[in-house]
């Protein structure tokens, strides 16, 4: 029996995930890490290629999955509580792609939250976001996406046999309660 719960919190770039965790330390214990971190630095170590952020989408997502699996297992904890602030699609040039419920179940994921908002509020944020570079979207298809998103979170949580919460943000600004179950 495994010593340590892992939360996957999803959700689409620009929907507050980070903001939300980040406020969340205040009240819980937690490792958080990101997937798309673990990513860079297991390509980073094995491959000595450092890959900017917003271009992980523009490569090969089952290698970058590998990655993903294998980062974590480097520097998740044996026990505890943890957070993987990650998502259940990846928009790539190509289209939308799918993450495998494979994949969560190599990093034994208990539970699922995925955080979705107004699709108006998620491209502003992302519009305002200078840190980042990502894909324009319009609200129709941002939209679609959440929704794709969501599917594919429940297609994960049920082929797992875990818990699955959709945590709309505007009725919970604070997803604690969410994460310590």
């Amino acid at each position: 029996m495994s010593r340590r719960k892992v939360i996957v919190l999803a959700g689409l770039s620009g929907v507050g995930k980070s903001t939300l965790l980040d406020n969340s330390r205040r009240k819980l214990v937690f490792e958080y890490l990101q997937a798309s971190d673990l990513i860079k630095a297991e390509r980073q170590q094995r491959q000595g290629k450092h890959v900017a952020h917003d271009l992980l989408r523009e490569g090969n997502i089952d290698d970058n999955q590998a990655l993903l699996i294998s980062g974590f297992m480097r520097r998740a904890p044996e026990e505890g509580l943890i957070v993987l602030d990650g998502h259940t699609i990846i928009d790539t040039p190509y289209g939308l792609v799918e993450i495998s419920p494979s994949v969560f179940s190599a990093i034994d994921v208990s539970r699922f939250v995925v955080l979705v908002d107004d699709v108006e509020k998620i491209a502003l944020r992302r519009l305002s976001d200078t840190r980042r570079t990502r894909p324009s979207r319009s609200p129709k298809e941002l939209a679609e996406h959440q929704e794709r998103s969501v599917l594919a979170a429940y297609r994960a949580a049920l082929a797992l046999r875990v818990p699955l919460f959709i945590v709309p943000l505007n009725e919970h600004p604070d997803i604690a309660v969410f994460l310590d179950q």
